[in-house]
């Protein structure tokens, strides 16, 4: 799974699993320190304008919590969407864990996995209802 992949399964995961992953994690007795954060932001949502090349807009800002940490020396970051500071620290443990391939990597990988196909199937079941919707001509 690529880093990437990885970063925005861990963003979107189930917020329980992943803090009880982190803490087993933890419980393992690794070096852990907090880079930066846990810190709420604000992120800009931009679409592109049609026809106007390069041209976007900002349709309003979404909150979210990041945070870097460092376990063993490697580096992870963790991002979630809200005020979920919790969260933050426990999706970047969890990247560590896999950058550094740690003992709970694999475990790490499964939860991104859930969380992937968890994406997948909500997407297909809001696919479905767009394709279910029909207007009638009067």
């Amino acid at each position: 799974m690529r880093a990437q992949d990885r970063y925005e399964a861990l963003a979107a995961g189930d917020a329980q699993a992943l803090e009880a992953l982190a803490d087993e994690i933890l419980a393992a007795g690794i070096e852990v320190s907090v880079t930066s954060g846990p810190e709420s932001v604000s992120a800009p949502v931009r679409v592109n304008v049609s026809g106007s090349g390069d041209t976007t807009v900002v349709l309003g800002h979404v909150a979210l919590t990041r945070c870097t940490v460092a376990v063993d020396g490697v580096r992870g970051d963790g991002l979630r969407v809200g005020h979920d500071l919790a969260g933050a620290v426990a999706a970047a443990i969890c990247d560590a864990e896999c950058e550094r391939g740690g003992p709970f990597a694999a475990r790490v990988q499964q939860l991104c996995r859930s969380a992937q196909h968890q994406h997948a199937r909500r997407r297909s079941e809001r696919a479905d209802l767009v394709a279910m919707t029909t207007l009638d001509e009067p």
